[in-house]
């Protein structure tokens, strides 16, 4: 499948078309239900959750009584019970133990004919990656899981990556492929295969990852539209060999700044970023994430094609994940193991000279200007005094990083949202792009 500019288009023109109806549509909804609510309402919670420790499933059911918050209580506190001593080694060795079934090139070949209209969409940028993707898919394979969708974009590898996914599209009808005509990054190629997906909710995935357990897309599933979240998280391990034993598993990031409960606007949109203004190391990735596909897709309608179709490999997930945690109303993170990510070089779809860092960094500088509200803003000012000194001035030798830069110093500027202070420290510091 190829795209153009014609296409993508007609899809943003038919995405501000539907926006009238669809909120025509709500309006009708809520009128049409309204003499029903009272009926229902106190009828509608949640029932018990219950545990099921050797595979780390919950059983959700409707109850008429319970009461959600006390049960998503008992939820959080579970999930931290089996992310910390024996049973989180218990964890890793069920996990190791899914690796390997992965790994084994003996394993039964997974057919799938059956048509399915996906719950979810797994998307999956895939350049160069003969090596891993193989072993990728497999572990979405063997999912208990199975209404979901693969979407693969071939980012115009040049090894053998597309005989590959092909010969696995012809055994299993759920996956579709997407050809890149060039190597456009893992930005746009994972945009591409979010406007194209069907599912409710997307997952996305890196073309060397593997699912670290057989039960982590029901798992999400089950919560994200129980409590009908916006997106959910969950934790992840990176290994440097897929072979090593759970000793050389270690933890992606410091879990424990989460604080276990489902965030909200408008605190949720300045969640992702620290006090000093830098970003928390935890969630600036795309991937341990199960995002609802109508917010990741009007993200992607935000960012906009004249960002996502540039060449921008460095901070691609930051920049989406700004838009998506303003635009998003609820996020809950779960401490369950659900990837292992390995970081190859061979499969990255970008080249990291300086120029190019730099690029993204100031489409990042751009997007938190853009989408915090009122005095949120004035982390958009950290966020530049980063960039100068991690830089530096001569950096910016390039003459579009540099007229790039400018605009958005004098637009930072301008605001009648930056503090007083802020403005005297930035016509100080930066006078050099004020001019």
């Amino acid at each position: 499948m190829k795209l153009n500019k014609i296409q993508i288009y007609k899809w943003n023109k038919k995405y501000e078309k539907n926006k009238s109806f669809k909120l025509k549509k709500l309006i009708l909804i809520i009128l049409l239900f309204y003499s029903f609510y009272n009926v229902y309402f106190n009828q509608m919670t949640f029932g018990e959750l219950k545990e099921g420790i050797s595979k780390n499933i919950f059983d959700i059911k409707l109850d008429k009584r319970e009461n959600l918050t006390e049960k998503l209580n008992n939820m959080l506190k579970l999930c931290n019970d089996l992310s910390s001593g024996e049973l989180r080694t218990v964890m890793l060795l069920n996990g190791k133990n899914y690796i390997n079934k992965c790994l084994n090139e003996s394993e039964n070949v997974i057919e799938y004919k059956k048509k399915i209209k996906p719950i979810l969409s797994v998307v999956i940028p895939a350049f160069n990656c003969e090596k891993t993707i193989n072993t990728t898919i497999k572990s979405i394979q063997y999912q208990n899981f199975t209404d979901y969708e693969i979407i693969l974009i071939n980012d115009f590898s040049k090894d053998n990556t597309s005989d590959i996914i092909h010969i696995k599209k012809k055994k299993d009808t759920r996956i579709r492929i997407i050809n890149n005509k060039k190597n456009m990054g893992s930005l746009y190629s994972r945009c591409i295969g979010v406007l194209f997906s069907k599912g409710k909710y997307i997952f996305p995935l890196d073309n060397d990852d593997i699912l670290f357990v057989e039960d982590i897309f029901d798992f999400l599933l089950k919560i994200a539209f129980n409590f009908d979240l916006d997106i959910i998280g969950f934790r992840g391990i990176k290994m440097e060999n897929f072979r090593d034993d759970i000793s050389k598993m270690k933890d992606l990031y410091n879990y424990n700044l989460l604080d276990n409960s489902i965030i909200h606007q408008p605190e949720l949109s300045t969640w992702l970023i620290s006090i000093n203004g830098h970003f928390a190391t935890h969630d600036v990735t795309i991937w341990c994430k199960c995002i609802k596909t109508k917010i990741y897709r009007d993200a992607v309608y935000k960012l906009g094609y004249d960002k996502y179709s540039l060449f921008v490999s460095w901070a691609e997930d930051t920049i989406i994940n700004v838009i998506l945690f303003n635009i998003a109303k609820s996020f809950l993170f779960i401490r369950k193991y659900g990837i292992v990510h390995w970081i190859s070089i061979e499969t990255a779809s970008f080249v990291q000279s300086n120029n190019v860092k730099l690029f993204g960094e100031l489409i990042l500088l751009e997007m938190i200007f853009k989408y915090s509200k009122g005095k949120d803003k004035n982390y958009a000012v950290e966020c530049a005094y980063t960039i100068k000194r991690v830089f530096g001035i001569k950096s910016f030798s390039n003459n579009t990083n540099l007229i790039y830069f400018k605009s958005l110093i004098q637009m930072i500027n301008k605001s009648s949202d930056i503090t007083n202070e802020n403005k005297k420290k930035i016509q100080k510091d930066f006078s050099f792009f004020l001019n």
